[in-house]
């Protein structure tokens, strides 16, 4: 047995209330050790539970990829996998990358591991392969190509296009939940005075290509669910002017196909949102995101203040709608867990990197937790008693 395994084995069944950063806890941050875990559950001389808690979330990501070269073998190399498939079935919080399409052929591992996606196209847009006519679509729309409007022929090209990626990326999802944000602003027309009406142009684009894409795969036999988010809008008006225009284009796009396509429509809201305008955007969308990104630091945790606004917008939305699934995206830190946990949140959003490390990071938050409630349950059965 290595010195790991002498130093975990058996895990301390006792040590029920560890935060997921106890210092002095070994962990499994090897590929060799990783694989002992992994036998000793196969032995039954270990739990899948307590192999969970003895792997490093830090390390896991680089043992998946120094794993990858073998994984045809029917070896040990397997076991960051494996292990990580045990993580989903404890867990049960939904966790989904974020723009792990580009390019598409990596989003078929991604989206089996979290079968959930969310997709941010502002900067794609301006360095993808739609690069060159949105550009031009751009430079017409602002009058620097010598023509006051974009020509049809512009837009037709821009729209098909995206229609092609979209339908990939709905291919590659397999019959699974795409969440799309609308772009959110047109860097290269800030203070424009066209700025505010192409802005709106881009997203019926964006709209018409992402329903056209949903009812071609519908077409092929494939069913998707779509969930459409409004960005960073803490306005009403601005909210309800924007929901209108995905329910037109909506209308105009499918027509008499429209229970072909199954979508919804929520807000991505700023960590930053008033609970007021919080609780505005609760009265009306049908899901609710917030946009951790901005607060979100990989080397430190929330501040006491970020945790407290969060909590607070949590309850002040729990008020208005109960039942309503919470989400955070933009997460960057497992060490923010446990404030998401207690913050209500059903699923969160991380970068594709990152993913494997808050899979089981979140596993372990979860059977901690369970463990400690037990043990609590069975501490009060032995007071009564």
């Amino acid at each position: 047995m290595s010195s790991f395994m002498e130093a975990i084995y058996p895990v301390d069944r006792q040590n029920d209330g560890m935060s997921l950063q106890d210092e002095g806890q070994a962990r499994a941050c090897s590929l060799p050790e990783i694989a002992s875990l992994v036998e000793l559950v196969r032995i039954e001389s270990m739990t899948k539970e307590e192999a969970i808690r003895a792997a490093d979330p830090y390390s896991i990501g680089s043992l998946l990829r120094e794993a990858e070269p073998f994984s045809g073998d029917q070896g040990d190399l397997g076991a960051p996998e494996l292990l990580l498939g045990w993580c989903d079935d404890a867990r049960g919080m939904g966790i989904f990358a974020e723009d792990w399409t580009y390019p598409p052929e990596q989003a078929e591992a991604l989206s089996g591991t979290a079968g959930l996606t969310l997709l941010r196209e502002d900067d794609w847009l301006a360095r993808g392969h739609l690069k060159e006519i949105y550009e031009e679509w751009i430079m017409q729309y602002a009058g620097l190509s010598g023509r006051p409007h974009p020509s049809i022929a512009c837009r037709e090209r821009l729209l098909y296009r995206w229609k092609g990626h979209m339908e990939t990326v709905l291919h590659h999802l397999d019959e699974r939940v795409l969440r799309v944000a609308l772009i959110s602003g047109l860097d290269i027309m800030k203070g424009h005075p066209r700025e505010k009406e192409a802005l709106s142009d881009l997203r019926d684009i964006q709209l018409e290509a992402l329903f056209r894409a949903a009812l071609a795969c519908h077409r092929q036999g494939m069913e998707h669910r779509i969930e459409i988010l409004v960005p960073h809008t803490s306005d009403p008006e601005a909210w309800n002017q924007t929901h209108e225009l995905i329910e037109r284009v909506a209308e105009e796009t499918l027509c008499h196909q429209r229970r072909a396509v199954s979508f919804s429509i929520g807000a991505l809201m700023n960590a930053d949102i008033a609970c007021s305008a919080a609780a505005d955007l609760a009265r009306s969308a049908n899901l609710l995101v917030l946009d951790c990104g901005g607060i979100s630091d990989p080397e430190t945790p929330w501040p006491d203040d970020v945790v407290e606004h969060i909590a607070a917008l949590s309850g002040t939305i729990r008020k208005i709608r109960p039942r309503l699934l919470l989400r955070a995206t933009g997460l960057r830190n497992t060490a923010d867990l446990p404030a998401v946990y207690r913050a209500g949140f059903a699923e969160i959003g991380v970068p594709a990197e990152q993913l494997p490390a808050f899979r089981l990071a979140a596993a372990q938050w979860e059977i901690q937790q369970r463990a400690g409630r037990s043990s609590s349950s069975q501490s009060t059965i032995r007071v009564k008693g």
